[in-house]
């Protein structure tokens, strides 16, 4: 649920709950299943919309090892 938060999560779960409260505020069953749906499927999926977050690519780490590079000087003919 702490990651992936993109705009789009963000106005999933906004959406949802929007729909939501104003469906348990006028008593419609259907509106309440579709927001709930609608909100936990913004909560614990990732911030695409891509099953089993196969769309996810994790930050690209530093590699160190380009840093230590050590050059030697070849003899011109």
């Amino acid at each position: 649920m702490k990651s992936g938060w993109t705009t789009l999560k963000i106005l999933r779960v906004g959406l949802g709950a929007v729909i939501l409260y104003s469906s348990v505020e006028s008593g419609h069953t259907g509106g309440m299943i579709a927001g709930s749906i609608l909100l936990l499927f913004g909560l614990f999926t990732y911030g695409v919309c891509c099953m089993t977050g196969n769309c996810y690519t994790a930050p690209a780490k530093k590699d160190s090892t380009l840093e230590n590079v050590t050059y030697e000087e070849l003899d011109n003919k």
